[in-house]
């Protein structure tokens, strides 16, 4: 079913209107004259780039997204040539990487290689000028003289590594300097025929399609862009039949998971596409992006049978829980609102490791589910915010950055990312790890520091996630804000160091280290151990605001008298569920001066 409904995605957004071309970025373009004498050399990122009113380079450059003919599955040590369109080592023959010297033996006959193909063609198409441009450049330039125009006709924008890698093409047409020679619609249908010649490959059922008697793929799709890069640089498969072990009952590469080349493109062309950001269409538009990068080793793809809006799940990235709320309630043209939409909804997590991708989860849901699990979580994320801001949520990044250490996303373990996507679009309950980890980031990193003062809205982020916690995973109603009527323990615990703390700093301004700083781990995992002391020393703060302020003494007497009636004893330990609430009661109160103060 996910096969089937990849290669669907393909077709419907003609990604295999001409599956004998491919899109890709072409770095440079020879230009030659009618007898193939070189004319110029072109670096297309130079000439796309952005520039400014006065001519000055604007942005990165990038080379521009071209349709050459489909590229094979070579490895690294083949001497198979892709046709008309290659890097250095087979156009020219030379190795333009520093520090990476392959033999001139390896290189000449790469070189050769290259030529031949284009020769091949040229017996069946005598008369194609442009093919007969290349092949004459092919034989007059030799290695030396090509690394000389190179070096004197090019200052490249690429890093020297990424010259290594950088595709060329020929030019060869006086009235379009635009139009390369693989463009001609005559050497389109040769390449197309010598693609589609199915003499001695082997046929029979499609596992995906179902069709009999079609051509059978030996490689399976092997998409580039899943993470880490270092380990996928090249593509990874997501099926492989290549050891013994793999074939069970007889079945050799074929019969293990037999997939037809059309399937298969698709499969992997759909693929590229989701996995890639600004993917070219048919028409060289980009198509919008269907990806989300959950960790350094892990990528969430999505897309759904026919076009519907998606960006909302997008945008739980980026955007606070209100903003998605309105985006899943809204409707674009003729398409309902997400909300209300029955689209059947994929979505894959990806990893790639030894060689192969991994996929970590499959979603098949409806785009309505998802947006309705959105909206839930929309609800159960609510709570008061800091800095003025209305009540509401926040978005997944900051959530993440909040539970990292030191605000470094790439510290938190893998499969976190995974989960808390998969608990917010299914609806699953929260992971157990979800609340161990905010009551640790809690305990180690209560207030993290920005520009020397406390980031309360990582704080708030992560109270954010708690309350939905409880909320979906026992069921606990948690209010938006304080709620002083609530008789827990430990949320009362919570509450009564944040009065503490603020008594504190009323009556003794700013300090290096507050109550908060060195006893918010202690007071809330050992509470017997911490309260007594510090209820003690509070009677000196409230001594002083008495005498300077008797206003505002009297009002925080009352509010701890108001705390403290309704707490028989001090627990010797809280567990882990009652640290999550002492976490809550201390934002709630915290977060309660501060909105009467800005009231005020």
């Amino acid at each position: 079913m996910m096969f089937r409904s990849l290669l669907d995605l393909a077709e419907r957004e003609g990604l295999l209107a001409d599956p004998s071309f491919e899109p890709k970025p072409v770095d440079f373009l020879i230009h030659l004259g009618t007898g193939g004498e070189f004319l110029h050399l072109v670096e297309c990122s130079r000439e796309a780039q952005a520039r400014d009113a006065k001519g000055r380079p604007r942005g990165v450059a990038k080379p521009p997204v071209r349709l050459i003919p489909r590229r094979s599955d070579r490895t690294s040590e083949d001497a198979r040539p892709e046709f008309l369109v290659d890097k250095a080592e087979y156009v020219f023959g030379i190795e333009p990487a520093p520090g990476k010297k392959r033999e001139s033996k390896k290189l000449e006959i790469r070189r050769k290689s290259f030529k031949d193909l284009i020769d091949q063609a040229l017996v069946d198409l005598p008369e194609n000028k442009g093919l007969m441009a290349v092949s004459s450049f092919l034989s007059s330039a030799t290695p030396h003289q090509v690394t000389d125009l190179l070096k004197g006709t090019v200052t490249s924008t690429l890093k020297p590594q990424e010259l290594a890698g950088a595709l060329f093409a020929f030019v060869y047409d006086p009235g379009d300097p635009t139009r390369c020679v693989h463009d001609d619609p005559q050497i389109k249908t040769w390449f197309r025929g010598r693609l589609e010649n199915t003499e001695g490959k082997r046929r029979g059922q499609c596992l995906v399609t179902g069709e009999n008697d079609v051509v059978l793929t030996r490689l399976h799709a092997k998409p580039k862009g899943i993470p880490p890069g270092s380990v996928t640089k090249g593509g990874v498969p997501l099926t492989t039949v290549n050891q013994k072990s793999f074939q069970s009952y007889g079945l050799d590469d074929l019969g293990g998971a037999p997939v037809s080349e059309r399937a298969n493109l698709g499969i992997e062309t759909a693929l590229a596409r989701l996995l890639a950001d600004n993917y070219p269409g048919p028409d060289g538009a980009p198509l919008p992006s269907r990806n989300i990068p959950l960790s350094r080793d892990s990528i969430l793809v999505y897309w759904s049978i026919r076009d519907a809006p998606l960006d909302f799940f997008a945008s739980l990235e980026t955007h606070d829980p209100d903003a998605v709320g309105r985006m899943v309630r809204s409707i674009s043209g003729s398409n309902p609102a997400p909300v209300d939409d029955p689209t059947a909804f994929y979505a894959l997590i990806l990893s790639g490791k030894q060689g192969r991708a991994i996929v970590r989860s499959l979603i098949e849901t409806t785009v309505r589910e998802v947006a309705r699990n959105i909206e839930r979580y929309r609800d159960q994320a609510r709570i008061v915010r800091p800095y003025g801001a209305e009540p509401g949520g926040f978005d997944l990044a900051t959530i993440r950055k909040a539970l990292a250490p030191r605000g470094d996303s790439d510290r938190l373990p893998p499969a976190f990312g995974t989960s808390l996507y998969l608990s917010i679009t299914l609806g699953r309950p929260f992971q157990g790890a979800v609340l161990e980890t905010i009551v640790r980031r809690n305990r180690s990193e209560l207030l993290q520091f920005r520009h020397g003062q406390p980031d309360v809205g990582l704080l708030a982020a992560r109270t954010s996630l708690l309350k939905a916690w409880f909320q979906r995973n026992r069921g606990k109603e948690v209010p938006v804000a304080l709620e002083p009527s609530r008789t827990e323990i430990s949320y009362r615990l919570g509450r009564l160091l944040a009065t503490l703390d603020k008594i504190q700093s009323e009556a003794l301004g700013s300090l290096n280290a507050t109550i908060v700083d060195r006893y918010f781990g202690s007071a809330s995992s050992t509470p017997a151990a911490v309260f007594p002391t510090l209820i003690r020393r509070s009677q000196h703060h409230l001594g002083t605001l008495r005498r300077d302020k008797p206003g505002l003494g009297v009002v925080r007497e009352r509010l701890l008298q108001e705390i403290l009636g309704a707490l028989r004893f001090f627990p010797k330990t809280l567990g882990l569920e009652d640290q999550g609430l002492f976490s809550l009661g201390f934002y709630h109160q915290r977060q309660d001066f501060f909105t009467k103060k800005e009231g005020e």
